[in-house]
């Protein structure tokens, strides 16, 4: 069965319809063969993948301080003036887009005594710090500096805010969380994946409602949860299984990035139908993984246009602690006529069966493997190929290779 990917670089070619249904053609043969995308064996994960506080640190090291992360949405900030915070990777980070329409990053740490200049995201000429009230443009340059007489020799070009890098492309919102100046290439981070993000219009998204999900379990035992439907029959019989089928999906691998597209029961009806006896295809969806640890995903709102729900992974401050950031969007092709109470109650009801059936078996998960006996290793089948993927990508990101 295909894992690499290839399908993907002959949609470019095609709108949105025919992708959708391409992706169909595929899992309908799926279905009708009772089969799923697969890599080639299984491969087994030594527990200590979760339960390391070493290879902990180099995650945070590798992977959260050094590679682009996905900051935000651009509908977050759309307005010259407009400032959010990003502090899930360690350091505090204020992004504001500047009155030119640039979008910038910087530690979010006053040059005077290092207290935090933006407490609360809005829209403003000036950041000023609380302490001793030291303001910054949006720019990050220092234009307000009170007693100025009492810092003899201090040149204010060298009291600039810290640049952070950061980038800006195709509606989303990079940084990354360390000082530089580097202007990050989305669409080059993205590679085969940036197309892909291109057709939900992100940039015509409105944002909705966002949670925070604290779990007692490693941020990579989570973030498996959302790359295979094996799980959906037995661990959600009443949630999700009843509209999806189990262990039927498609994959395909974007460089370290991946697409999967889950089999809806709908879908089954259409096994032995000529193509012509099809309905039209619905909007283009699936989950959208990018590296290292976010996932934007997409299905149809009842009534018409697109949902738009991201998942942003965290380590917590052990190897069994961490954090989800939920957020969803209500897609630009959305009806006015649908108000933003329906786009919160599908978010609502995500959030309850990812909190209370995903998180909580992974939760159990966690406890027995930082108990597990030496050399103990989970076992990710054929049919599991994204998550393979994803813990050779993480550990070839970190240089620790699996054990």
């Amino acid at each position: 069965m295909p894992d690499s990917g290839r399908p993907v670089v002959q949609e470019n070619m095609l709108d949105n319809a025919q992708v959708m249904r391409a992706l169909e053609r595929r899992l309908v043969a799926h279905i009708a063969a009772g089969t799923t995308d697969c890599g080639a064996a299984a491969m087994r994960v030594s527990a200590s993948e979760y339960a390391d506080p070493a290879r902990l640190e180099a995650e945070k090291r590798e992977l959260f301080r050094k590679l682009p992360l996905v900051a935000g949405f651009s509908c977050e900030i759309p307005n010259p003036g407009d400032v959010m915070l990003f502090e899930a990777a360690g350091p505090s980070i204020v992004v504001a887009r500047g009155r030119d329409g640039t979008v910038r990053a910087f530690l979010n740490m006053c040059m005077h005594r290092g207290a935090q200049v933006v407490k609360e995201c809005g829209n403003r000429k000036l950041m000023t710090c609380r302490f001793h009230g030291w303001s910054y443009d949006l720019e990050g340059r220092l234009v307000g500096m009170p007693s100025e007489g009492d810092f003899p020799g201090e040149d204010r070009d060298r009291l600039r805010l810290v640049q952070v890098p950061a980038g800006e492309w195709g509606g989303l919102i990079f940084v990354k969380a360390h000082a530089g100046e580097e202007r990050i290439d989305v669409a080059a981070w993205l590679g085969e994946m940036a197309p892909l993000i291109a057709r939900f219009n992100l940039g015509g998204a409105k944002p909705v409602k966002s949670d925070r999900i604290d779990i007692d379990t490693n941020w990579k035992y989570a973030l498996n949860t959302y790359g295979e439907s094996y799980h959906f029959g037995t661990l959600h019989p009443t949630t999700f299984s009843p509209a999806a089928f189990t262990n039927t999906n498609l994959y395909d691998r974007l460089g370290r990035h991946y697409r999967v597209t889950f089999s809806q029961r709908a879908q089954g009806d259409l096994v032995g139908k000529d193509e012509s006896q099809w309905p039209a295809p619905p909007v283009y969806g699936g989950s959208h993984y990018i590296f290292p640890n976010t996932i934007i995903y997409g299905a149809p709102v009842e009534g018409g246009g697109t949902f738009l729900h991201m998942y942003r992974l965290y380590p917590g401050e052990a190897p069994g602690k961490s954090f989800t950031i939920m957020s969803c969007y209500r897609g630009g092709d959305v009806p006015a006529s649908i108000s933003d109470d329906v786009i919160a109650q599908t978010h609502d009801f995500i959030e309850m069966v990812v909190r209370t059936e995903d998180y909580s078996i992974s939760a159990e998960g966690q406890r027995n493997l930082e108990c597990a006996p030496p050399g103990h290793a989970l076992v990710f089948g054929k049919n599991e190929i994204a998550l393979q993927n994803v813990h050779r990508d993480i550990a070839e990101a970190i240089g620790m290779p699996l054990t």
